[in-house]
């Protein structure tokens, strides 16, 4: 029998229990530099970030909710009787065609002990309500393998697939300006280059909220400017156990060519003292930038996209 579940959106308060449920789901710790098994109770913050992100502690767990709200995003929360048992993360994103107007559902966690109880479903039925109030026409995710069943049973199907390509750094720097400051991500482009999740995590992992100083550490850059022509945003960020390799990330307008903002990519890569570059690329331009650029295939992400 389905219990009884409330749906509610998530305040400051609820940072604790949040933390609660996403570590009810790790099977095992690990070091966050030996990667051996550990007792969760050995590591700092920053190796319980490692092993599932800002939920793994509640003092990260609030200023990442903290971040969401502030931003205007929508953390939901369920619960049995008064007991907080799952949350789901929607961004609000305002993109370009073709994504448009859409919830993206980052994370969708229920603890342990009440998985298989209807409470993700609630949580997207909730998102779902939430799209329609807010305008939004769709919502997307990113499922993990492990979950695409769950995800076409609440009617979600495959949408968009990307792969990540590694390129070797060269060229000269084009002219563009450095971001100083966080000014929110640029709703007139869409992120074609680097789209993980969405364009708001996209604009979020080159502006660390949390002060953990492993994170902080890593190199970032974000450029703004002109490409041909083409109004364009320009991320690079360290990648965590490769100090020589970045990851690359592009705003652009929806039909622009993706060629330019590779070329300025490589050559910001050699600028900044990389060795190579990593671009989640959309599958179907891979064909195009294949003719002028050597791609080393790195992985396969898929967006699914649930209509409102």
């Amino acid at each position: 029998m389905r219990p009884m579940i409330t749906i509610r959106p998530a305040t400051l308060a609820d940072a604790a229990a949040i933390s609660i449920v996403h570590c009810s789901t790790v099977d095992e710790w690990r070091d966050p530099y030996t990667r051996r098994p550990t007792d969760a109770a050995t590591l700092d913050l920053f190796g319980r970030w490692y092993n599932g992100g800002a939920w793994m502690s509640v003092e990260t767990c609030a200023i990442h909710l903290n971040g969401l709200l502030l931003h205007g995003h929508l953390p939901l929360v369920a619960e049995v009787n008064g007991v907080l048992v799952g949350e789901a993360e929607y961004y609000v994103n305002r993109e370009p065609a073709p994504f448009g107007p859409h919830l993206h559902l980052s994370v969708l966690y229920v603890h342990k002990d009440w998985q298989r109880q209807g409470i993700g479903q609630a949580l997207v039925e909730a998102g779902v309500e939430h799209a329609h109030a807010l305008g939004c026409h769709a919502l997307t995710t990113q499922p993990e393998p492990e979950m695409t069943g769950f995800y076409r049973r609440v009617g979600f199907q495959p949408w968009m697939r990307a792969k990540e390509m590694q390129t070797a750094v060269e060229g000269t720097s084009p002219a563009l300006t450095p971001f100083s400051l966080n000014s929110g991500p640029p709703e007139h482009l869409a992120l074609r280059i680097g789209r993980y999740q969405c364009g708001a995590q996209g604009w979020e992992t080159l502006w660390p909220a949390v002060a953990l100083p492993e994170l902080r550490a890593l190199r970032r850059g974000v450029w703004r400017g002109e490409l041909d022509g083409t109004p364009v945003v320009l991320g690079l960020r360290e990648q965590f156990r490769n100090p020589t390799q970045a990851d690359g990330y592009a705003w652009l307008p929806p039909t622009a060519p993706l060629t330019p903002a590779v070329t300025a990519l490589r050559s910001l890569g050699a600028r900044e003292g990389y060795s190579a570059v990593d671009l989640l690329l959309p599958e179907d331009a891979l064909p195009e930038l294949k003719t002028v650029f050597r791609l080393d295939y790195q992985t396969t992400v898929d967006l699914w996209i649930k209509q409102t």
